[in-house]
């Protein structure tokens, strides 16, 4: 019987809207979607394909008040940046993402129940693209060359990245391969219970090393990897926010650096 594993990438369902890369143990490109809005076409496609995982990017609830999720907190002390999901009473309009990534396995959980750790099958299984990608590279690389890096990660598992149209197929893409990973047993995961994070790895190091940022073509740096000067100076968000990041070497306030499209250095649509 074929193997097949699908990926979910979550945007703003009256915006950007989802895209869905299925890939069958070969790692062929064998159906894409993208900027889906509703979630009933997503559930009857979802049907129609019958994975034998089904990978989201997205958390799957709020976490509990007063406590950070502990998937979130493990992957930070491993140097894996993410943002951090609040308790609903926190929540604020970036979030609105999340809360649809919610109503995402809301309607799949009928076929797919929410994964807790250990065998993937049958479940759906949330997943995050930076994670994966670092756990696959074995380090963390330069925030501008994300999707060169991730496209390049793909290739090497053997997908057709030319059939996949722009970073969040990409994203997609790597989610489904993170679920076939998973379905050969050479997987792992973080936190517990209904907050297990799936990786496509068997084991994590301590700490992940950084890659040096590299140097800009015409002989600076590039524009991600500038250090902000000290005191009143200090630049705003790159992302266009207008708000000044509290660290001295930040170039983001946290979890902004998702607004900014690495390949043009613009907003993505849809984000607020």
């Amino acid at each position: 019987m074929a193997v097949l594993a699908v990926g979910v990438d979550v945007g703003l369902l009256e915006s950007k809207g989802l895209d869905l890369v299925a890939l069958d143990a070969s790692r062929k490109v064998l159906w894409s979607a993208r900027h889906l809005r509703d979630l009933n076409v997503l559930a009857r496609m979802v049907e129609m394909l019958a994975p034998d995982v089904v990978c989201i990017d997205s958390p799957s609830q709020w976490a509990t008040p007063g406590r950070r999720r502990p998937a979130e907190v493990d992957l930070n002390k491993r140097g894996i940046n993410l943002y951090a999901t609040p308790a609903e009473d926190r929540a604020g309009s970036f979030h609105r993402w999340m809360q649809d990534g919610f109503r995402v396995y809301d309607a799949l959980a009928h076929l797919y129940p929410r994964y807790t750790g250990g065998d993937v099958r049958g479940k759906a299984a949330e997943y995050y693209p930076h994670a994966s990608a670092v756990a696959l590279m074995g380090r963390i690389g330069e925030f501008a060359d994300k999707a060169r890096i991730r496209r390049g990660l793909l290739a090497e598992h053997g997908v057709d990245v030319e059939t996949l149209v722009g970073l969040d197929q990409v994203d997609a893409a790597l989610g489904a391969l993170t679920g076939l990973i998973a379905l050969e047993g050479r997987h792992s995961w973080v936190g517990d219970g209904t907050d297990a994070m799936l990786l496509p790895v068997q084991t994590l190091p301590e700490r992940y090393r950084r890659d040096p940022a590299p140097a800009h073509p015409r002989g600076g740096t590039s524009r991600a990897s500038v250090p902000l000067p000290s005191g009143a100076e200090r630049a705003p968000c790159l992302c266009g926010c207008g708000q000044i990041p509290a660290g001295r070497r930040s170039r983001f306030m946290p979890g902004h650096d998702h607004r900014v499209n690495p390949a043009t250095g613009r907003r993505w649509n849809g984000l607020p």
